[in-house]
């Protein structure tokens, strides 16, 4: 058999280039590590290496936006421990301003204090992250929340929304908080109504925060539930010093809850008055006969809600309607508000012989100590939102882990070499490519040209 010279080199050559080939590919995998170098090497692997890939990086950024939601939300929420205890000194500030042994001087210097508190307050109420981004301006994370434009007078200009950060394939996290809802939305009185002293009174009345005994009642009770307690007083001849004091309780329109007749020139209550004992909103079995009802609330006023000389401690004036307290349904109040008003009633106290000016003081210290409190069990229960989600970043931060790690694992399995095989192949490739060049100088000889 014959075969031309050319056909001889193309055959020795094709050989060769597809063992060099061969030879090229092991040695870049074993260079590079990875099995397939191209989508031509394994286009099935290869889309499933690119879906994975992707799904990695997507993942690492989920991570990486847990980071920061976690970070944001514990700054948010050391500040607003801060704010807690700032509320805690405020309280306690209000409780030794309570005592009577205080002189208006001294009231003044707790006052001072009271300032610096309240500056504190403000402070913290626009933390910002350190990149601008404040943490109570709701969904306007570059706008300052709160603006004072005087003292007790604080504008907010955040809104009502919530950065959102997304940390997995379906969940969002909301990291900042509206301030209105964390400083200014807070409920004043008990939660459910509001009490308060008249700002007329004479007497030495204390009212109490009331309580709600029965909240199904309370709501349905008729509109606009604004309700108040009128004191009346009449001599005792037998006891000068002991008058007969009694109330009677009174709708917004004037008429008596407890009679049904107008009030107007009423020189007595239909109900006995015993200091500190409950005042109920609902028909007693001692009042006047009438329909049953209930608007499930009662109240308590301690001292004396009519006027007394301060040597004799017997009546003053002419007999008939003295002091009153309103019970209303609880509205909001914000925080820099009730601190403005502690300040006025530290500034204003006056010292008074029948008591008027401590009684006076003294209601407004407790709806100051019933707005602080509520204003920290506001703050807590923010607290406790924040934590919560911070609980749940952890959670979705260490299933990523778990998927990072699974990725890696599925990645290594598809696109990782095996060293020892691909050493292998690469050493018996390299016999046959030195075999096919060895061959082909062999076969060159059998040419007649080298005869020539």
């Amino acid at each position: 058999m014959r075969l031309a010279t050319t056909t001889i080199f193309n055959i020795g050559a094709k050989s060769l280039q597809s063992h060099i080939a061969d030879q090229a590919k092991l040695q870049s995998q074993l260079s590079s590590g990875r099995k397939i170098l191209t989508p031509a090497d394994d286009p099935i692997a290869s889309a499933r290496i690119l879906d994975i890939a992707q799904a990695r990086s997507i993942n690492e950024q989920y991570a990486t936006n847990s980071a920061a939601a976690d970070s944001f939300m514990r700054l948010s929420e050391s500040t607003l421990q801060q704010v807690v205890g700032v509320i805690q000194d405020v309280q306690q500030l209000s409780v030794m301003a309570g005592n009577p042994a205080l002189t208006a001087s001294e009231k003044k210097m707790l006052d001072a204090q009271l300032q610096g508190s309240y500056q504190e307050l403000l402070g913290l109420a626009n933390t910002s992250d350190g990149q601008g981004n404040y943490l109570f301006s709701g969904f306007k994370g570059d706008t300052k929340p709160f603006t004072e434009s005087s003292f007790g007078t604080v504008n907010y200009f955040g809104d009502d929304g919530q950065r959102l950060v997304q940390i997995s394939d379906g969940r969002q996290v909301p990291i900042s908080e509206s301030g209105a809802d964390v400083f200014q939305r807070i409920k004043n009185g008990n939660g459910s109504f509001v009490t308060a002293a008249n700002a007329t009174n004479v007497g030495s009345g204390i009212v109490s925060p009331g309580e709600v005994t029965d909240p199904q009642k309370w709501a349905a009770a008729p509109a606009p539930r604004d309700f108040s307690v009128q004191f009346y007083w009449q001599p005792n001849p037998s006891k000068p010093d002991a008058p007969n004091i009694s109330y009677d309780l009174i709708d917004s329109t004037g008429t008596s809850l407890i009679t049904g007749a107008a009030t107007a020139g009423n020189t007595a209550g239909p109900r006995t008055y015993t200091a500190g004992g409950d005042i109920e909103f609902k028909r007693l079995p001692t009042d006047p006969a009438g329909a049953a009802w209930d608007f499930g609330i009662k109240m308590s006023v301690s001292g004396s809600p009519i006027p007394l000389d301060p040597v004799t401690k017997t009546p003053t004036g002419v007999a008939g309607a003295a002091d009153r307290f309103s019970a209303k349904p609880s509205s909001n109040v914000d925080l820099f508000t009730t601190l403005g008003k502690l300040s006025t009633a530290l500034n204003n106290y006056q010292v008074d012989g029948s008591g008027k000016g401590q009684a006076a003081f003294q209601n407004q210290l407790n709806t100051a100590l019933s707005d602080l409190s509520n204003a920290l069990s506001n703050v807590v229960t923010t607290q406790a939102y924040l934590g919560a989600r911070t609980v749940e970043t952890d959670s979705v931060r260490d299933t990523t882990e778990d998927l990072k790690l699974q990725y890696a694992k599925t990645l290594s399995g598809l696109q990782d070499l095996d060293y020892a095989g691909a050493i292998s192949d690469f050493a018996q490739n390299q016999m046959v490519l030195d075999a096919a060049r060895k061959s082909f100088a062999q076969v060159q000889e059998l040419s007649l040209f080298k005869y020539i």
